[in-house]
């Protein structure tokens, strides 16, 4: 009767998790101490390669594994996950304990037991070994995400365009979590590698950060359809906040799972994707990185360094894995001012070495002769009989041309290789953001602007940022948001009345008149200089295939012609196939200047009569 009762007994399970001490009975079952926490709240314990984070909560000692998500709780869960036991063989086996054991011994706060021997000590030489690694490792990703996960604050997703119907995908449960530290709730992304947690990332509004620890991680969503479906499609972003953006805005039904590197793209990262592909056998894989040269640049790395999911070979007791032929192989890096791109030819003669490397000059020749000034530098700075290394390099800004390159480059190896090596027709793509990154296009969707309108407004921000870089402001003068406008002081009283030069940049969209017609662009300069402007040199740009000229626009808001000119600038934009590019504060400032100079001529001439 008096069994019956103890099994019965609800308060015994609560007794257990106040009256067992968590961290001696790990030790019992085999785990060492390797470090604490100065005032002992928390304790890192190793054992056969598993560490185990235990603290407290609620007045009871709570684990967690960081190499699995799953693994974590109080002492009742500690021992049915590790002694594969039910409840009641748990009650039994803690009652045993607790006789067996009356008085539990507590570690004095400060004992931090062994934490490594041999060389790979941190005592003494001050020099931090592989376990010390994987302690520090363990201790900041506790410290961030805390033992009980969860994501409890959605305001910065929230604020980001992130709906509840995208956070509750599938896809992001157990994905996304809510950090605290210091009183500070942040959104936290973690990292894993093959052995689970690796790296946090934190995000808020004006907020950052990456735990300084080794980039050995990538963060690695769920399919769509649930954990363990198998997946169709691999999207790889820059961050997380991305791939919920692109999830929410193009998410079509396949089962996708995305992947993002929290900023640049290390090597090891790369070695982790292609895991990915291996284990999951994706369709297709989408790259989704941001256009700007650094995307660009990712993107051309992922067509030399991804491929189909690869045959596991085992290999002396390691993993080893079978891979296709690669004839040619690529890798841009990035330089000051422009992007480099490697090109190895590998071939079985020199005149093999010199046919297999036309097709690359080639382009890169019509790349340039499409340009008035060539944007590519083409050196053959090595040629064998076995191997040609080419280099090309390009301003940052024509870094398109270099991935122009590399998917040529990619076509071309693909029909190098023996058919049975071949990768299917677009199995690797690239998708770019209409703006700058996936989460911007959302932001302006969600605005209600189309995507033509998008695209405008990218090309507007993308000048504004080279305007700033050409024309910085004083130093300590902040910038304030579109639509916004200060208090006006006497200082700034007296430079609107003596005027300030404003810029703009207006693009022209090119149509081929043949040899020797005037082009559009000279046109809209005649009438731009006509009107009083100040405007500069022609550049030629390509955008999406299509050619357009670039000029940029000067005037000062005191100038008698600032009516003609704001005139000529909103017919000049008002054609099709142009864009002016301004700040909308200057252009709502010089139409407002325009208005007011009509109205004074027009009452300069009332007067007269």
């Amino acid at each position: 009767m008096e069994r019956k009762a103890l099994e019965n007994d609800p308060q015994e399970l609560e007794r257990f998790k106040q009256d067992i001490d968590l961290v001696a009975y790990a030790q019992s079952q085999g785990y060492q101490l390797k470090s604490q926490g100065k005032r002992g709240d928390w304790h890192h314990l190793v054992h056969d390669g598993e560490h185990l984070i235990i603290s407290r909560k609620n007045h009871k000692q709570v684990y967690l594994n960081p190499g699995d998500d799953r693994d974590r709780g109080t002492i009742i869960d500690f021992v049915k996950t590790r002694e594969n036991m039910n409840l009641g063989e748990v009650r039994l086996h803690l009652r045993e304990y607790l006789n067996g054991n009356p008085s539990p011994p507590q570690l004095p706060v400060g004992d931090t037991g062994p934490i490594s021997s041999g060389a790979g000590s941190s005592q003494g030489k001050g020099k931090e070994g592989p376990d010390d690694e994987e302690i520090r490792r363990t201790r900041l990703i506790s410290e961030v995400l805390g033992v009980r996960r969860e994501l409890s604050d959605r305001s910065y997703l929230h604020s980001r365009g992130i709906t509840d119907a995208t956070i509750d995908n599938p896809a992001f449960q157990g994905r996304v979590f809510t950090s605290q530290q210091n009183g500070h709730r942040n959104t936290a992304f973690p990292l894993y590698n093959e052995k689970g947690l690796a790296s946090v990332e934190q995000k808020n509004k004006d907020f950052k950060s990456l735990l300084e620890l080794p980039k050995d991680g990538i963060w690695v969503s769920h399919p769509t359809q649930g954990k363990g479906t198998p997946i169709e499609r691999l999207v790889v972003t820059e961050s997380a906040i991305d791939a919920m953006s692109y999830h929410q805005l193009k998410h079509d039904g396949k089962n996708t799972m995305y992947i993002a590197t929290a900023g640049t793209v290390t090597e090891r990262q790369t070695e982790l994707i292609q895991r990915i592909i291996d284990k999951q056998v994706p369709r297709e894989i989408v790259l989704a990185d941001d256009r700007d040269a650094a995307g660009r640049r990712y993107n051309i790395n992922y067509l030399n360094d991804l491929q189909m999911a690869r045959s596991f070979r085992p290999l002396a007791d390691q993993e080893a894995y079978g891979e296709a032929a690669r004839p040619i192989s690529w890798h841009a890096t990035l330089g000051r001012y422009h992007t480099n791109l490697r090109v190895d030819f590998h071939h079985a003669s020199a005149q093999e070495g010199e046919k297999i490397v036309q097709p690359l000059l080639r382009q890169a020749a019509h790349l340039n002769s499409s340009q008035e000034e060539p944007s590519i530098e083409v050196t053959i700075q090595r040629s064998t009989e076995k191997d040609t290394v080419v280099k090309l390099s390009a301003a940052r800004a024509d870094t398109a041309q270099l991935e122009i390159l590399s998917q040529e480059l990619y076509r071309q190896r693909e029909k190098l290789r023996p058919e049975t090596e071949r990768q299917p027709a677009n199995f690797i793509r690239v998708d770019y953001p209409l703006s700058k990154d996936f989460n911007r296009d959302l932001e302006l969707t969600l605005q209600g602007l189309t995507p033509e309108q998008i695209r405008q407004q990218a090309r507007l921000e993308e000048t504004e940022r080279h305007l700033r870089e050409r024309q910085p402001g004083e130093a300590g003068q902040e910038r304030l948001p579109a639509g916004t406008s200060p208090a006006v002081s006497p200082q700034k009283q007296m430079e609107k009345e003596a005027g300030t030069e404003k810029q703009a940049m207006v693009q022209v969209k090119e149509i081929d008149r043949g040899h020797g017609a005037k082009g559009r662009a000279e046109a809209v300069r005649d009438t731009l200089e006509r009107s009083g402007a100040m405007v500069g040199d022609i550049h030629s740009i390509r955008q999406e295939g299509a050619r357009f000229s670039e000029m940029s626009v000067r005037y000062r808001t005191n100038q008698e012609e600032i009516g003609k000119i704001s005139r000529a600038l909103d017919a000049v934009g008002n054609q099709k196939g142009n864009s002016v590019l301004e700040h909308p504060s200057d252009r709502a400032e010089r139409r407002d200047l325009a208005g007011k100079a009509r109205v004074d001529r027009v009452a300069q001439q009332e007067i007269a009569r």
